[in-house]
């Protein structure tokens, strides 16, 4: 038997521990205990107590729950987790969780919250899409049913993140008084309605699926004809070339497989009038390396979020994730590049690609 089995090692080494894996094999009781609390209302219930918080008797009584021992062990577990604090007879808000996780908060991520790892059909047979690399028909009919309340609950995160982008975008001279804006995917409509409120002449063509278009025409109802919104798939609906000041791809290149994807992105390109940007909002994966990395652990330990996010496509789509790489080799096709990474909100990555005919250089 190895050493490694039996947790021994050299003499001068310490004893090897399971707490990595305990730590990966828990994220699914953390996970269990933050769409608990949120589907309870917790943290609702909390913001409404104010100062100095709610004794777990009291915060059960306002949850409606009758187990008041299981929501004090819930809420000890939210403290241990960084989303309360508590003095060991109360508990109350943390700022991070009344920012991200009540539900009239503008930045609310408590319905993304419980929505975001996808259909959970799909983390069931991870193994089986990976070895057959098909994702199982009741997994993609579980996604497609989902997408009208995935892309309601992305909402507020997205139309802080398109804010950002504007004023980026206005600081580069690339946002002019009345900006034409194609949104390949536009999910919610929370790009369009961001972008449009901060130009009033602005107009806007928005493109997806079927059932995800009530969602859009909702977001943007107040806009009237500025916005048309258009069936269909992106890379086959009518948008007239060399139209676009901007074109927005907004988390749609990473659940593409790579042809697609880069087909996609492509046809953003064309889609560009003369001085236009393509703005890709995503969470891009770590490059491949051409050698041995002995700083590869650290990379990858710092790119978890992205990682998981990319696996999360993995599990019920067919795409997995994309690369800077990948990025700079489909802009090149189109006769493009990468001038700029943007993270107008901590954890939101976006990137600016411009016709090589641009004069701006990599930020």
């Amino acid at each position: 038997m190895s050493a490694a089995a039996t947790g021994a090692g050299p003499a001068s080494a310490p004893p090897v521990g399971p707490g990595p894996v305990w730590d990966v094999v828990n994220g699914l009781a953390a996970f269990g205990a933050l769409s608990a609390a949120l589907e309870l209302g917790l943290f609702d219930a909390l913001v409404a107590a104010g100062e100095p918080g709610l004794p777990p008797a009291e915060l059960a009584a306002a949850v409606s729950a009758a187990d008041a021992d299981a929501v004090a062990l819930l809420a000890d577990v939210l403290v241990s987790l960084g989303l309360l604090t508590g003095d060991g007879r109360a508990v109350r808000l943390l700022p991070v969780a009344e920012r991200f996780l009540v539900s009239g908060s503008p930045a609310s991520m408590a319905a993304l919250g419980r929505l975001s790892p996808g259909p959970w059909s799909g983390w069931q047979q991870l193994a089986a899409t990976i070895r057959t690399g098909a994702v199982p028909a009741g997994t993609r009919d579980e996604l497609t049913a989902m997408y009208p309340a995935l892309v309601s609950a992305t909402a507020p995160t997205q139309r802080a993140v398109a804010t950002g982008v504007a004023a980026a975008l206005a600081e580069r001279g690339l946002w002019p008084a009345a900006p034409r804006v194609v949104d390949l995917g536009c999910g919610s409509g929370a790009w369009l309605a961001a972008l449009l409120a901060d130009r009033p002449a602005a107009t806007a063509v928005g493109v997806d699926l079927p059932g995800v278009l009530p969602v859009a025409r909702q977001t943007v109802a107040g806009l009237g004809v500025r916005v048309t919104l258009v069936e269909g798939d992106y890379l086959e609906v009518d948008v007239p070339r060399g139209s676009a000041d901007v074109v927005v791809l907004a988390h749609v290149l990473r659940a593409e497989p790579a042809e697609r994807a880069r087909r996609l992105l492509l046809r953003a390109l064309e889609l560009l009038a003369p001085g236009g940007v393509v703005v890709v909002a995503d969470y891009p994966r770590p490059d491949p390396v051409a050698a041995p990395d002995p700083g590869r652990d650290a990379v990858l330990a710092g790119a978890r979020h992205e990682l998981l996010l990319s696996l999360t496509m993995a599990a019920a789509t067919d795409g997995h994730g994309l690369t800077l790489a990948d990025l700079r080799s489909w802009a090149a096709d189109g006769g493009a590049r990468l001038t700029d990474v943007l993270q107008p909100v901590p954890r939101q990555t976006v990137l600016l690609i411009r016709p090589d005919s641009s004069t701006a250089t990599e930020r």
